[in-house]
C-alpha cells in the first residue's frame, strides 16, 4: 500500500493581538499558496528509513508518530519507507517544518488505519503553539485567520476566517541568499524575550484587519487589501524589532519590500521570521514584470523566486496499491 500526500507552503502575515489582555494571543494573518510545494510518499515497510530532500526531518516527524502510536500498531509491521519528492525550502519563513510534519503523520496514519486529523498530528508533533496559518492550509487553503491561543490553555488556535483569494491575486515570492530567519529553540526564545505591545497597537491592527483588509477582500480591492497588508506587516514588524535587529529580518529583506512597492506591488512583506519576503500583484502580467525588475536588485539573480496564486483546497491525500 502506498500514501501519497501533497500540499504547499504558506505565508504567515503577521499576528493580530500580541498583547493578550482579552484571553487570548497571538491570532495570525496568512496564507496557503500552490507554490513551492511539498510531494510525500509513504509505503509499508519493516522498518522507518526515508529518502530525499528533508529525510532526517521527515525521520524526526515519523518517530515520534510511531512512538505514540505504538500501542496500536500491535502485530503490524511498525515502520515505512518515505519518499520526500519534493520540499519546501526549510527555514526561511515558508512553513516547511508544519507541513512537513501534518503530512508525515497524516500518510502514516492512513498507511497504518489509525484515525487522526490534521489537528491531532500538529498537537502530537508539537506544531501550531502559536499559529495555527500552517494547519489551517493543510486543512482547506485560502486567505485564513486564526482567533489565537487561550492564555489559560493549550487548545490550536481556531480558523475563524477562510476566503479564497481571486485567481488574479498572485504572489511573488522572493528568498534572498542571506541568514535564515528564526526557528526552533532560538525561535521560543524570541517570544520569551519579545516586549509585548499595548493594548494600542494591537488595536491599530485589529482595526487594520477588520475595517480595511476583510472589507477590501469582499469586495475584491487588491489595492486596499495590499494597502492594509503592508502596513500591518511594518506594525508587526516594529514590534519585533527588539529580537529580530530591525522592523524585518534583515537589511537586504527589508530593501527588497521596499523595492518591491516602489516597483508596483499592491502590498508586501515578510512572511514569518523571514527571510523570504513576498508582494501581492494583480494578474500574471504584473507579476512577470515585476519578477523581471527583482533581476536589477542588487542579488536578485542569486534569490530563489516563485511566482505563486493562493491554494484554493487543502492537502491532497491519495492512497494505492502500488
Amino acid at each position: 500500500m502506498k500514501v501519497r500526500v501533497e500540499t504547499a507552503a504558506r505565508l504567515h502575515m503577521g499576528f493580530v493581538d500580541l498583547h493578550g489582555g482579552l484571553g487570548r494571543r497571538f491570532g495570525s494573518i496568512g496564507v496557503g499558496l500552490q507554490e513551492p510545494r511539498l510531494i510525500l510518499e509513504a509505503r509499508a515497510s519493516a522498518k522507518l528509513t526515508a529518502e530525499g530532500p528533508s529525510a532526517d526531518r521527515a525521520i524526526d516527524f515519523a518517530d515520534c508518530f510511531y512512538r505514540h502510536y505504538e500501542g496500536q500498531l500491535a502485530g503490524e509491521p511498525s515502520g515505512a519507507h518515505l519518499r520526500v519528492i519534493e520540499a519546501i525550502p526549510a527555514h526561511v519563513g515558508l512553513g516547511s517544518g508544519t507541513q512537513l510534519a501534518l503530512a508525515v503523520g497524516i500518510a502514516l496514519a492512513r498507511l497504518h488505519g489509525i484515525e487522526a486529523d490534521a489537528v491531532d498530528i500538529a498537537h502530537l508533533m508539537g506544531r501550531g503553539r502559536r499559529s495555527s496559518i500552517g494547519i489551517g492550509s493543510f486543512q482547506g487553503g485560502g486567505f485564513l485567520l486564526d482567533g489565537g491561543r487561550p492564555l489559560d490553555g493549550n487548545q490550536v488556535a481556531p480558523i475563524i476566517v477562510r476566503r479564497q483569494l481571486p485567481p488574479d491575486w498572485l504572489f511573488l515570492i522572493a528568498t534572498p541568499s542571506v541568514s535564515p530567519g528564526l526557528s526552533g529553540d532560538t525561535e521560543d526564545r524570541a517570544f520569551v524575550d519579545l516586549i509585548r505591545p499595548s493594548e494600542e497597537q494591537a488595536g491599530q491592527i485589529a482595526r487594520l484587519l477588520v475595517m480595511k483588509m476583510l472589507p477590501a477582500l469582499a469586495r475584491n480591492d487588491v489595492g486596499r487589501f495590499g494597502s492594509a497588508l503592508t502596513d500591518i506587516q511594518r506594525l508587526v514588524g516594529d514590534t519585533f524589532a527588539a529580537v529580530q535587529g530591525g522592523r524585518f529580518a534583515n537589511d537586504t529583506s527589508g530593501r527588497l519590500i521596499a523595492y518591491l512597492l516602489e516597483n508596483g506591488a499592491c502590498g508586501a512583506g515578510q512572511s514569518s521570521w523571514g527571510p523570504t519576503v513576498y508582494a501581492l500583484v494583480s494578474g500574471e502580467r504584473m507579476a512577470r514584470e515585476l519578477e523581471q525588475k527583482l533581476r536589477a536588485f542588487p542579488g536578485g539573480n542569486e534569490m530563489a523566486v516563485h511566482v505563486s496564486a493562493a491554494s484554493d483546497r487543502g492537502a491532497v491525500v491519495v492512497q494505492g496499491d502500488s
